[in-house]
């Protein structure tokens, strides 16, 4: 039996205000809020806060793999606050309390994340009238907020959690694994995205290649995508897939395009991490990651090396190209239009 893999949901990281700063912001209650948690680009999970009569909850809704089936794991806790926003009967406040209305003053109170019980110093370094930036328990942070003073966005490392507007019905990331995002017109023709609600009327443009991509010759793509692919005899899900390397012996699609990466890196040359869908057999589009390699002369190759198959425009559709080692932002951002219906996938046979 494959050994159990849960993604680690990271508690919403709060940066509470220092003593004496401000009107308390726990006396009452608050708009219940909702936020979509990426993890290099790629969803994972929500995060709901919700504040009523000194009760503050936060719950977590994450993707949970076990032998290759994708589910849902929820976590919740409620804690008792005062006016002050402190944990009642203790010095700490909740991290996501005090980070959720804001920005935060500088300077540093103790925080406490409400999953894991941790406590310790979160401190606001740097401060405007929308941003906030710090370290909470040794890591760096940058807060973002609207005019109101609600937070919008917020990234912590390769994390990267974004509000939904109110109101707004998301497609939970669990479900996009397992079953996948619809299919439109038929079995046959290339994909592509139509806006789907009140999104823009074009779709987002993804680049042919990132600036610091060097040049390869097909066949050493290809042999390097091929001992890729033999490196992993196991194909499903693992806790590789989080690694900066894909490191392990088993592995699903994020962890062949990072370990691809990684070589790639070894040798001095530099590659894209394409996030996409994947449509198998008529299917629906299911999240995938393949690499992008740029070749000498001109043009670029895209290279499955979870399948060896090749990437073509009826199976194959990406949704943004980003550097392997960094958070996938904008791959994110892509993400969440998918989940709030902004988008749908098409063939391009089909007329609209």
């Amino acid at each position: 039996m494959k050994a159990l893999f849960a993604i680690a949901m990271l508690a919403l990281p709060g940066i509470p205000a220092s003593a004496g700063a401000g009107t308390p912001r726990a006396a009452g209650a608050g708009r219940p809020a909702l936020y979509v948690f990426a993890w290099r680009g790629v969803p994972v999970g929500t995060v709901g806060l919700s504040l009523e009569a000194g009760r503050f909850t936060y719950t977590s809704r994450h993707l949970h793999v076990r032998d290759g089936q994708a589910g849902e794991r929820v976590r919740e806790v409620t804690l008792r606050v005062d006016a002050a926003g402190r944990v009642t009967g203790a010095d700490a406040v909740p991290q996501a309390l005090w980070l959720w209305h804001g920005p935060p003053p500088e300077g540093c109170v103790k925080g406490r994340e409400e999953l894991s019980g941790q406590e310790g110093p979160h401190c606001v370094t740097a401060r405007s009238a929308t941003t906030a930036e710090g370290t909470m328990l040794g890591s760096r942070f940058k807060a973002r907020y609207d005019d109101q003073g609600q937070l919008q966005a917020l990234e912590v490392g390769d994390s990267r959690f974004t509000r939904a507007a109110p109101g707004e019905r998301l497609r939970a990331p669990p479900e996009l694994f397992a079953e996948g995002v619809p299919v439109e017109g038929g079995t046959e023709g290339a994909l592509r995205l139509v806006p789907g609600g009140q999104a823009a009327s074009r779709a987002p443009v993804v680049p042919a290649r990132l600036p610091d991509m060097t040049e390869w010759t097909p066949a050493d793509a290809r042999a390097l995508s091929a001992k890729v692919h033999a490196a992993f005899p196991d194909k499903g899900p693992t806790a590789a897939d989080w690694r900066s390397g894909g490191e392990g012996e088993a592995g699903g699609c994020l962890a062949h395009a990072l370990r691809f990466a990684s070589l790639a890196r070894a040798r001095g040359q530099r590659v894209g991490l394409v996030h996409g869908l994947l449509v198998v057999d008529g299917g629906a589009g299911r999240p995938h990651a393949w690499v992008r390699v740029a070749l000498r002369g001109g043009g670029t190759l895209d290279l499955d090396p979870t399948s060896l198959d090749p990437v073509r425009p009826d199976t194959h559709l990406a949704l943004a190209l980003v550097p392997p080692d960094g958070p996938g932002l904008e791959a994110g951002e892509r993400w969440l239009s998918l989940l709030r219906g902004d988008w749908r996938v098409v063939r391009a046979t089909r007329t609209e």
